[in-house]
């Protein structure tokens, strides 16, 4: 999962973080996609190397919420507007760490109303990740990272390919990516 939540050292400069994470693929790369996702976005390493540090009310920094759209989830342009990033980096505002421990700073959260992905609410960032999660294209996207990593890495996909990561998608999908 390192490949795929890439993250850095020389960004980060702190390899206790870089431990901890590994920690987190470890511990919940067999609790599922979801268990995954929700954790990625409390680690430490992640929150510093796409600067949610720096997230706040104020000014909010969409790199985190991009990232989770383009490279991590959805893939990029799959069913998503610029908009549900901007709205997107609203939700994930406050996350952060200290020391070595996440820390939700409520001082800097954005309580104001969104819209993601077609959904409104007074969202944080848990709520975002469910409702990218709720996306059809997410189970799509992730049967297709498994399935090149783990059945075929050419660049082209033939009949069965496509239809294999349809049958992994709607499993993924119906099992709640477990």
């Amino acid at each position: 999962w390192h490949g795929h939540f890439a993250t850095g050292y020389r960004t980060i400069e702190n390899s206790w973080h870089m431990l901890m994470q590994n920690g987190l693929f470890r511990s919940r790369c067999a609790a599922g996609f979801s268990d995954l996702a929700i954790g990625i976005i409390s680690d430490p390493a992640m929150l510093k190397y796409l600067d949610n540090d720096e997230n706040r009310r104020s000014s909010p920094n969409e790199n985190l919420a991009r990232e989770l759209l383009e490279l991590f989830m959805l893939g990029e342009g799959n069913g998503y507007t610029e908009r549900d990033i901007k709205e997107g980096a609203r939700a994930l505002t406050g996350r952060t760490f200290r020391g070595n421990d996440y820390y939700f700073d409520r001082k800097v959260h954005d309580t104001g109303g969104k819209q993601i992905l077609r959904r409104s609410g007074d969202f944080g960032g848990e709520d975002f990740v469910s409702i990218v999660l709720e996306q059809p294209g997410c189970a799509r996207f992730i049967s297709y990272k498994l399935y090149r990593f783990f059945v075929n890495d050419s660049p082209a996909l033939d009949r069965e390919g496509v239809e294999t990561i349809e049958r992994m998608a709607k499993l993924m999908r119906d099992s709640r990516y477990q």
